[in-house]
């Protein structure tokens, strides 16, 4: 296992080269229904990149109060620059010494990333608000999957990737002590090929809301 300071490297050298395309980026229902129906007033977005959540929120919902955390000193300081008003980080998901507590705890394919999945679930749990709401999201892989990346020796969706979860029920299992489960669905991998969007086999990207216990 790398430590967490190779970790924290690795990803902060890939997401600095990397540019996350926002276009029209829309909120998924679900979390639209549950900024509505719960009247959400503060969002953490835990590994926020380069805004991909973030513009579409700042966009659709201008009143909640947004914070942003991410590994990278180029995302975080586009963000900062394009909303001066909202507050953003360069720190660590698993440990970003923040004192406040928030209504919604956002975090899109983020996990997967880190060197302790079960840190972060920590993190996520000291962040968020008695009865407020966590949305995770994720990677599931099959035994026969296979990509063009690799990561330690295996097949993996993105160099970065530490884990990738072996099914559905591992994914929600790491949230069961501090959680209740409200929905958790899946959807098949697709990358553009050619001009359409072609599957790749054996993977699958796992989504999961809870709502804090106490």
């Amino acid at each position: 296992m790398r430590s967490n300071e190779d970790v924290l490297r690795k990803n902060a050298e890939y997401s600095n080269r990397f540019i996350q395309p926002i276009g029209e980026s829309e909120i998924s229902v679900e979390i639209r229904d549950i900024l509505v129906n719960r009247k959400i007033k503060s969002v953490i977005d835990l590994g926020c990149g380069d805004g991909i959540f973030v513009y579409p929120l700042k966009k659709k919902f201008p009143k909640v109060d947004i914070v942003g955390v991410d590994i990278s000193p180029r995302r975080i300081a586009g963000l900062k620059e394009r909303f001066p008003n909202s507050r953003f980080y360069i720190r660590d998901v698993c440990d970003t010494k923040l004192k406040e507590e928030f209504d919604l705890v956002y975090s899109s394919q983020v996990i997967e990333h880190v060197s302790s999945d079960k840190e972060m679930v920590e993190e996520m749990s000291r962040l968020l608000k008695s009865k407020g709401v966590l949305f995770c999201s994720s990677v599931i892989k099959k035994k026969f999957a296979v990509y063009k990346y690799k990561c330690n020796g295996k097949f993996a969706l993105d160099p970065t990737h530490v884990r990738e979860y072996k099914n559905q029920k591992e994914f929600l299992d790491l949230f069961r002590k501090d959680f209740k489960l409200l929905k958790s669905w899946k959807v098949p991998v697709t990358r553009g090929l050619l001009g359409i969007q072609v599957r790749i086999p054996g993977y699958s990207l796992v989504y999961g809301i809870w709502e804090k216990r106490k």
